[in-house]
């Protein structure tokens, strides 16, 4: 089990100090959501944030979240940033683009993640099963922070696994979008081993308390 604290929702101006007390917290991964204002209706950061996170976190994992569709332009920006392991959605790209990019973040030695929005049938890993290191399904609508945990997300999950269980095992399941203590525990239940948390974690007073409250939740 394994926390992967979004900084979407951290203090841009104050960025490195509240990354710091996560890591101080035990975190070694961090989940950066990248957003290009054309897949979905917002912004965030850039390669150069990669590069500044890993420069200052060497030892600690940068998973890029990419929410776009031109993985022509970006992807290979985030290779060369020094990202761990790129997450590229279903829905922005046509299938054949979809396996390109997954064997190009391979040859990279970077991992991949498949990401699946709230309407996508988990039905597509039957086809992708075998070429993904990890899956991440959205218990939310892509785009902001902050929105509320979907609630038959826990059904998907439970069928995700079990398509994973039959074609590849070791895939761990990713959960992305209105998770908490409440919302992780019920996650954790359905199948899910990686929990993506922002404004829990980084609005809610104490770092450090909330990323030890919400370890507890899934240990």
């Amino acid at each position: 089990m394994l926390i992967a604290p979004s900084i979407l929702n951290a203090d841009n101006l104050n960025l490195k100090e509240k990354i710091s007390k996560a890591v101080d917290a035990g975190i070694t991964r961090f989940h950066i959501d990248i957003m290009d204002g054309h897949f979905v209706p917002n912004l965030s950061f850039g390669p150069e944030l990669v590069k500044d996170f890993k420069r200052e976190f060497p030892m600690i994992d940068a998973e890029i979240h990419l929410m776009s569709n031109q993985p022509k332009t970006l992807v290979p920006e985030f290779v060369k940033a020094g990202a761990d392991s790129i997450e590229l959605h279903y829905e922005a790209m046509s299938e054949e683009d979809l396996e390109y990019w997954i064997d190009y973040i391979h040859s990279n030695g970077l991992k991949v993640a498949l990401v699946l929005n709230p309407d996508t049938s988990v039905d597509v890993l039957n086809k992708y099963a075998v070429k993904i290191d990890q899956l991440l399904i959205m218990t939310v609508y892509p785009g902001f922070g902050g929105q509320s945990f979907i609630e038959n997300s826990a059904d998907k999950i439970k069928h995700a696994r079990e398509i994973l269980d039959n074609l590849n095992p070791k895939v761990p399941i990713e959960v992305d979008g209105g998770i908490d203590n409440k919302t992780a525990a019920i996650a954790k239940e359905a199948g899910a081993e990686i929990f993506v948390s922002g404004s829990y974690i980084f609005k809610n007073g104490s770092i450090s308390g909330q990323i030890n409250e919400l370890s507890e939740v899934i240990k």
